[in-house]
């Protein structure tokens, strides 16, 4: 079927690489390879995170404008080439979805969201206005789509939504088998990044912004810090809080530390098969594709055990979960990993059937199709 696809929060084509830019494609190449066909609607980014009203008011503005124009557009095309289904992607309080209801409603298609996120406490705040439309779409929505169970309880609140809810497992498109800790690829890491290959290796993958992902770094830090076992550690990021990240390694931790800075998607993933275990405390972390890659090639994964994580981490099996916050627990289970190399790879091969059987491309394609093919049944009655 056709689909209108849009995501308020980041376009798909924006130019920084993000979790939000990831997710949107890999939902579209889902979509497509179940033989749909998407059109991306708009490149409008409806977020605005100040609570700065008047900079609101413009975005809805400019997003009417375009709604009337697309309006417009699909009502000129032929019956075969008009949207059957709209699709938007991530809408929240700071990024409300300000096209999608309307046009669908003027069409007279189902609306469909996926990962949408309610905070009633947002009611009376700066973004009452953005937390209003999202209540709009959710009542408006035939399905909603939910990657993050934590997004789940509030939503199940609004009066007409629970029986709306779509569960989907977070995924990745893997188009061929990891191999971990390859040993020309470890090779050639030693060489670039000076890494010791009589130690073992952890490493993650984050941007460095002065927000959550700081916080995650400092706890990070400080879980290391109480580390017994010798190790290294390799950090895969960039962004505006470097030099504060690079304070938070400093000291005790300098000669332990590499930085190999932005990487893109091929690179990331042949550096991760050349790692032993990836860490990371993921406060407030809302899917974790980083973990999901890490798991994909093969590595035993220590995080925090917020939002979808423990969905994606099988926590004793491919990995440790522990509090985002517990430095403590976080370093045992650390040292714990580095010394059992039998449970390492236990974890590591288990890691890769996780990524295989329940996140793949193929099973969340399958499970969109299943959940659109429903709606446009319901639609024609």
């Amino acid at each position: 079927m056709n689909i209108a696809f849009y995501a308020p929060m980041k376009s798909p084509g924006h130019i920084r690489p993000s979790g939000d830019r990831r997710i949107a494609r890999l939902l579209i190449k889902a979509l497509k390879s179940s033989g749909h066909q998407i059109e991306l609607m708009s490149e409008l980014r409806a977020w605005e995170g100040k609570g700065d009203r008047s900079a609101q008011r413009k975005i809805r503005t400019q997003a009417s404008q375009i709604a009337d124009n697309i309006i417009k557009n699909i009502r000129a095309r032929p019956p075969g080439q008009k949207p059957e289904i709209w699709f938007s992607y991530h809408l929240y309080h700071k990024a409300p979805d300000w096209i999608g209801p309307r046009v669908a409603a003027e069409l007279s298609i189902p609306y469909v969201v996926a990962e949408a996120s309610y905070a009633p406490k947002q009611e009376q705040g700066p973004w009452s206005m953005g937390h209003r439309q999202v209540i709009t779409g959710l009542n408006q929505a035939a399905a909603i789509v939910c990657l993050n169970p934590r997004d789940v309880p509030a939503l199940e609140k609004i009066p007409d939504c629970k029986h709306k809810i779509h569960r989907l497992a977070p995924f990745l498109d893997q188009e061929e088998p990891a191999r971990p800790r390859d040993a020309i690829n470890r090779k050639r890491l030693v060489q670039k990044y000076k890494l010791d290959p009589a130690l073992p290796w952890l490493v993650c993958v984050a941007m460095m912004r002065d927000d959550a992902k700081l916080r995650s770094y400092e706890n990070l830090a400080e879980s290391l810090k109480r580390v017994t076992q010798a190790c290294q550690i390799l950090l895969i990021g960039d962004g505006k809080a470097r030099s504060e990240v690079e304070t938070l390694f400093a000291g005790a931790l300098t000669e332990s530390t590499r930085y190999a800075g932005q990487l893109d998607q091929a690179e990331t993933m042949l550096t991760l098969t050349g790692c032993d275990l990836f860490v990371w405390p993921a406060v407030n972390e809302a899917i974790g594709m980083a973990i999901l890659e890490a798991q994909a090639c093969g590595l035993a994964v220590v995080a925090g055990n917020s939002g979808a994580i423990p969905q994606i981490v099988r926590d004793g099996q491919t990995g440790f979960l522990c509090g985002p916050d517990d430095t403590r627990s976080m370093a045992e289970r650390i040292d714990q990993l580095l010394r059992d190399t039998d449970l390492r790879e236990q974890f590591s091969l288990a890691a890769i059937r996780n990524i295989q059987q329940r996140h793949s491309l193929q099973s969340a394609a399958d499970s969109l199709d299943k959940i659109l093919h429903s709606i446009q049944r319901v639609s024609r009655k």
